[in-house]
């Protein structure tokens, strides 16, 4: 699965004064397209001064300085992007798509979308074989380090062309959360590799074999410690452990409180919770009796090798508690089931609960299209959810095509200012590198790596890395504010910290100077990705067409014109020599590379 390097031509790099004379130049244009992208009315910064919206002055905003408009939004004003204009609608149309469905458009994905309807490419990808990460892992590690994973799955969304299930899995991955931040994981990555294929696999399929697949999942029994769980013994003070029973509810299927088909919590001024505490001891109770296949027995602290975390748990009845438990909705699960029967009994209680559906549909919407869909949005795909036209509960493919091809993911930007999302770190370098034909370094035997770090490593860089985040709660919460106790929601901004953002600036300037198709690598980290910037240098014979493809690439055609101006000014100021030519090219793709609209998946 290594990627082999393609030994280009290493050209001499432009002197270092001029690149750092450059360098303050660009950063300076930075600067002013920040500026820019700050002068649109929206969340209002008080200064402090007790002046309302006046925002000419003060130090860093703290909570208490942010306020949302009245009445719930919009909070800001449609972008002007006139300069659309310049490219296909077509062209336009299939970016902003494939950036909700893939890692990120290219000149290619976006010509050969052309050729087909948004429908018949979603068919086409969920026909597509699985790109998994467990044959890699396990071929290019003994399983206790986790860089082969990372490189796996960096392989699988940078090169393999079932780009919709990668993105429904990275997505699925967020809801159904482990983290080899655990100690036993973090020695365990064929079995990190191996829930993350079982989420890949089941990208399409049933929501309810998911729900299974993950329970029984070695890896989930270690997270959120069922594995091993015992019934009640009171003489050795054993009670079993709530933590799965509690988060599968919370976290993998219900929800807080009651959910509407639209996905909001009833009624508004008082919900209502979604299950009790003592409803949670009863499904304690169902998870008690599960143990490691290839075992000898119940005690033992001999786990034996990898395989023990890539097959399913199994039953041991000698600790499964068999008396009748009262479960949500007022179902009982009999006394005297098999620790399996139980289990299945509980698991589709859950499934059949009216919250699935607003509550997994709503995070999938958030994941692939916008932070803050409508609630009519959510409903359209509840009802799907609910009923795929045959009859079906809970069928993936379906929920996963209807959100995309809802009247608003499609054109809900033309309309809504808040709508869209931000683009989560890990899919701002993996468009990255997909847009410029990222190669591994000549030393790198084939393996990825960003400047600054390792891909084992990126979340020291980031905040965010897969199968890494701090808690049960993911890297960011699916509720969170951009300000404090308002309504519109913006989940990854609970990462965007100062120094994340400028870390991975930093990351990208090394990569647009120092890591590209003309570099002298003698004296650089060879083992570093190289982008191609040779069909920009060409493209950089006419600024408009350089700029129109940053803008059909990079901002799926809603690059602002105050912007493009710019952009355009600064780049006919370098010169149209070849020198002049790469200089912009490199100035202008880390402006747009840092610039807050391209944050900005619309």
């Amino acid at each position: 699965m290594q990627r082999p390097h393609e030994n280009r031509q290493m050209r001499q790099r432009v002197s270092s004064s001029s690149l750092n004379h450059r360098g303050w130049l660009a950063i300076l244009f930075s600067l002013v397209l920040l500026l820019q992208a700050c002068s649109d009315s929206g969340v209002v910064i008080d200064n402090g001064s007790g002046a309302g919206g006046d925002n000419s002055g003060g130090g860093t905003p703290t909570g208490e300085d942010l306020e949302e408009p009245d009445n719930g939004g919009p909070s800001g004003e449609l972008p002007p992007v006139s300069s659309v204009s310049n490219l296909d609608a077509q062209d336009v149309a299939a970016s902003r798509f494939l950036a909700q469905t893939s890692f990120g458009a290219t000149p290619e994905t976006i010509a050969e979308l052309r050729d087909t309807t948004f429908e018949d490419w979603i068919d086409e990808q969920m026909n597509l074989p699985v790109s998994l990460t467990e044959p890699y892992t396990r071929n290019n590690s003994n399983g206790s380090q986790g860089d082969a994973r990372h490189e796996a799955w960096w392989n699988n969304v940078l090169d393999e062309p079932d780009q919709l299930r990668q993105r429904v899995a990275f997505a699925l991955s967020q809801i159904f959360v482990v983290s080899d931040l655990d100690y036993l994981l973090a020695n365990n990555q064929w079995g990190m590799a191996n829930y993350y294929d079982m989420l890949s696999r089941n990208a399409f399929g049933n929501y309810r074999q998911l729900l299974e697949d993950v329970t029984l999942h070695p890896v989930m029994g270690v997270y959120l410690s069922m594995v091993r769980n015992e019934k009640a013994n009171i003489a050795e003070n054993i009670r079993p452990d709530e933590n799965y029973a509690r988060e599968v509810l919370q976290l993998f299927s219900i929800g807080l409180y009651e959910l509407n088909e639209r996905g909001e919590a009833v009624p508004a001024d008082n919900p209502v919770p979604a299950y009790t505490q003592s409803q949670v001891e009863e499904f304690a109770r169902v998870f008690t009796g599960w143990n490691y296949d290839l075992v000898t027995s119940w005690e033992t602290n001999n786990l034996g090798g990898g395989d023990t975390f890539t097959t399913p748990m199994v039953t041991d009845e000698r600790f499964h508690d068999t008396g009748s438990k009262t479960l949500l909705n007022g179902r009982v699960a009999p006394a005297g089931l098999s620790t399996r029967d139980d289990m299945a009994f509980a698991l589709d209680t859950i499934f059949q609960h009216p919250n699935v559906g607003p509550f997994i549909s709503g995070q999938l919407i958030q994941r692939l299209v916008t932070s803050n869909p409508s609630p009519e949005y959510i409903q359209r795909i509840v009802s799907v959810f609910n009923d795929n036209g045959s009859g079906e509960r809970g069928d993936l493919a379906a929920v996963v095509k209807a959100i995309l091809l809802d009247e608003e993911a499609r054109n809900g930007h033309n309309e809504d200012p808040d709508f869209g999302k931000l683009r989560e770190p890990v899919m701002r370098l993996a468009h990255v590198w997909r847009a410029l034909d990222g190669t591994p370094g000549p030393l790198s035997e084939g393996v990825h790596n960003t400047p600054n770090f390792t891909l084992s490593r990126i979340d020291e860089m980031t905040g965010q890395e897969v199968l890494q985040s701090p808690s049960v709660f993911n890297f960011y919460r699916p509720d969170h504010t951009i300000v404090p106790g308002g309504s519109t929601l913006s989940p990854e901004m609970q990462i965007m910290t100062e120094a994340n953002l400028a870390s991975t600036h930093n990351n990208f300037h090394h990569q647009v100077y120092r890591f590209n198709d003309r570099s002298d690598l003698s004296d650089d980290n060879p083992r570093v990705t190289i982008i191609d910037l040779q069909p920009l240098v060409d493209l950089a014979t006419d600024p408009d067409a350089l700029l129109d493809w940053y803008n059909l690439i990079f901002f799926a055609g809603s690059m602002p014109d105050d912007m493009r101006q710019t952009l355009f000014d600064y780049a006919r100021s370098l010169g149209s020599d070849d020198a002049g030519r790469f200089a912009a090219v490199q100035d202008t793709l880390f402006m747009v590379l840092t610039t807050p609209q391209y944050h900005v998946q619309r």
